[in-house]
């Protein structure tokens, strides 16, 4: 649960790659985000090259791996998926644990390399601020999942349970409690 900024594209030309990566490492580096570099090992089922960058310590990677076709990928799920799963084309970071002004950061970032090296990036924002850059529908978007991430929180707290219970039994428990909210709401 969380705000997430999800996105896949291929270079408009594998050539582009190191001028990529360069301009993309150079940015960072401005923005004095932290980042790990990785260069393509021919012993990787899938050879990469990019960056994995943290822009905030609360928020997700932010990453940047290109195969020799040019395409973006998902480093993390080719490990858990066939070498051309399509979910290893799809890239995400959530921001929900940052400043706004990180997700802002990151969308500008995003646009901006989709206007210079990935002319068909696919970007899906769930803070909305891709499509409409509108900085106080994004901040009301984060207002309103906080809260009802907090109020998730506090009602798992004030479940109590044994020691020793199973995860069948603890599940049971929550859905319980979940479904009396949700009576009572429509009361």
């Amino acid at each position: 649960m969380g705000i997430t900024i999800h996105y896949k594209g291929k270079l408009n030309s594998p050539d582009l790659t190191d001028f990529f990566l360069d301009e993309v490492l150079d940015i960072v580096k401005s923005m004095e985000w932290e980042y790990t570099t990785f260069t393509e090992s021919k012993n990787d089922p899938i050879p990469l090259k990019g960056l994995f960058i943290k822009p905030y310590p609360k928020s997700e990677f932010l990453q940047f791996m290109v195969d020799k076709n040019g395409n973006l990928r998902n480093a993390i799920l080719i490990e858990h998926f066939d070498d051309d799963h399509e979910t290893t084309y799809i890239n995400h970071i959530k921001t929900q644990y940052a400043p706004i002004e990180i997700h802002i950061a990151v969308v500008k970032l995003l646009k901006y390399l989709n206007q210079k090296y990935i002319g068909n990036l696919e970007v899906w924002d769930e803070g909305d601020y891709w499509q409409t850059a509108d900085e106080h529908h994004l901040m009301e978007k984060f207002k309103f999942l906080n809260a009802k991430i907090e109020k998730f929180g506090d009602i798992l707290d004030s479940i109590s349970f044994e020691e020793n219970s199973d995860a069948k039994l603890i599940a049971d428990k929550i859905e319980e409690v979940f479904k009396k909210m949700n009576l009572n709401k429509r009361k």
